[in-house]
């Protein structure tokens, strides 16, 4: 009993300290209770903030839950900065010291504690910890860490938790010794698909078959519905509050969807999950000397080198300005068809590669692909439709309008034809706020007067072209520039408004083309679906993202 009476004299912090496990436990316990009562900007808890640390580390069971108990109470009640001060310490010391634990309480707890570090706007650094916790040589450690980021995949989701640095790590988790590890790597990977979706696929590949089919058999379980965010960090509580609102309601019961910042807006995109390639690393040595040889068998072969680093999915930024200005320096001036067209297929490529990243070369590249449509060729033709497109990804209507309307001006009518049909795919493209008043006229104003042009395909391209633009903006809104149109080009321009189909325009690549085009230039159609086929992947049929977490991504164990 002296011994007892000995530090029950002590203040609160140096009995956390103490040597006899009962000082300590009391010591936790006051502390606990010392952080529930305290306002955010007390002094105490900065005090408490280098010693906090040792509380997940105490070497007796009963006293370490009591510490974890009070480090809840911590992280509930003081404010983000010195909670951020003190998440890698806490975090990896919970992965060394309770998510092994014996006690499945104490594990729980410790589990608790990594959630109140991701509300408190610290979940880059949680997740850096789990994952190094997962390379452990404990067996018990990994297991932790994997249901710890299954949980936080769960509740938060992938607005939070940080899909693509998991990837790397799955495939040696699937494939480890331990049962245990590899069921939660599998746990892990159904939640991943269940927010995802199938732009898990891809990611696959490294996946042995067996693993994969035993994946899939589960994907098909999964309920239909979207996956939702439970859990929120404070910077997040407006959105929480509406979630919360409309339950209230019963409008939608939380649906996210309806919410600013929902899913929607930020469903993963297969692209960002992928390696880039760094192409300009990996051109050939003598790729610019041999691009200039005067045999066409020599220029060909510099340049089958380059294709096929340009059908990568995901390309490294760089400066590509010299690689982009010998591209359209053998499109415009070879005279070699078959290189024109395999210039054509490469600049497709580095743009589709490159995304919005291409939007330095993007104007110069349209302004010479236009004016190559002289080109009557189909195969030529096709792999210039599909670098156009590609091009017009990384740029707007706006940059390319003094280059377009000057080629439909163009004295040759192949230019002037595939102009318009041109501008009918990037109509497609556009919404009513993305193609305003000012911008329809200036493209109406000359489409009007190819549409008069004697070559039927101008006058098809043309009326195409108008159709579009008037589906996107409505026959009301695109009335006033149409005075003059009379009733048999009308209804051109209405055949074609009621044949197209309008793609978002949110900014991913795409695949369909315009409307059906006419009949003039259906030549060139199939090898452009030939050339535009090899896409990054589509989401297959059957695939059905949504649902609860499967048995294993529920409490640990």
């Amino acid at each position: 009993m002296g011994d007892d009476s000995e530090w029950l004299k002590l203040p609160t912090d140096e009995k956390c300290q103490h040597k006899a496990w009962k000082a300590r436990v009391a010591g936790y316990e006051e502390a606990g209770k010392l952080f529930l009562g305290l306002d955010e900007k007390s002094q105490e808890f900065s005090r408490y903030a280098g010693l906090i640390k040792k509380f997940v580390l105490d070497s007796n069971a009963v006293a370490q839950e009591k510490g974890l108990d009070a480090v809840q109470a911590f992280l509930e009640n003081a404010p983000t900065n010195i909670c951020g001060r003190v998440c890698s310490d806490i975090v990896n010391g919970i992965v060394a010291k309770c998510l092994n634990a014996s006690k499945q309480k104490t594990k729980e707890k410790g589990i608790e504690i990594i959630m109140l570090f991701i509300e408190a706007e610290k979940p880059d650094v949680v997740q850096e910890c789990l994952m190094a916790g997962m390379e452990n040589k404990q067996p018990k450690i990994v297991v932790g860490c994997i249901q710890a980021t299954t949980i936080a995949l769960r509740d938060f989701g992938t607005k939070i938790v940080q899909v693509k640095p998991l990837l790397k790590l799955l495939p040696k988790l699937l494939e480890d010794r331990d049962k245990t590890v590899r069921d939660e790597t599998k746990a892990l990977v159904i939640e991943l698909y269940r927010w995802i979706g199938a732009a898990l696929k891809p990611q696959m590949t490294n996946f042995k078959p067996i693993q994969v089919q035993e994946l899939e058999a589960e994907f098909e379980k999964l309920p239909q519905e979207k996956a939702h965010q439970t859990r929120f960090m404070r910077s997040q509580q407006d959105l929480k509050a509406k979630l919360e609102e409309q339950v209230a309601a019963g409008t939608g019961g939380g649906d996210q969807d309806q919410v600013d910042g929902a899913d929607d807006d930020d469903a993963i995109d297969p692209y960002e999950l992928m390696p880039s390639v760094n192409v300009l690393a990996e051109l050939p040595k003598n790729f610019y000397e041999q691009i200039e040889a005067k045999k066409w068998q020599e220029r060909k072969e510099a340049l089958d080198a380059v294709l096929k680093l340009s059908e990568s999915p995901k390309i490294e930024n760089g400066d590509y300005s010299q690689l982009v200005r010998v591209l359209l320096k053998v499109i415009a001036k070879d005279t070699n068809v078959m290189l024109v067209a395999l210039a054509g297929k490469i600049l497709a490529g580095i743009a589709k590669g490159l995304r919005k990243k291409f939007q330095p070369y993007a104007t110069t590249c349209v302004s010479t692909l236009l004016e190559k449509f002289k080109e009557k060729k189909t195969n030529v033709v096709a792999a210039l439709r599909e670098a156009i497109d590609a091009c017009y990804e990384a740029t707007n209507l706006e940059a390319i309008m003094e280059d377009v309307v000057a080629a439909l001006d163009n004295k040759n009518p192949s230019i002037k034809a595939e102009t318009a049909i041109f501008l009918a795919r990037c109509f497609a493209k556009c919404t009513p706020a993305t193609l305003p008043k000012k911008m329809l006229k200036a493209y109406v104003t000359p489409l009007l007067k190819t549409a008069n042009e004697p070559d039927q395909n101008v006058r098809e391209g043309s009326f195409e072209a108008l159709g579009v633009a008037m589906k996107v903006v409505s026959e009301k809104n695109i009335a006033p520039f149409l005075t003059d149109v009379d009733n048999i080009k009308m209804q051109k321009i209405q055949e074609w408004s009621q044949k197209a189909v309008l793609l978002n325009a949110k900014g991913e690549p795409r695949t369909k083309g315009s409307a059906a085009p006419p009949a003039a230039k259906t030549a060139a159609a199939p090898a452009q679906k030939a050339e535009e086929e090899p896409k990054p992947v589509k989401k297959p049929a059957g695939v059905k993202p949504g649902g609860p977490p499967g048995p294993a991504a529920g409490k640990p164990k």
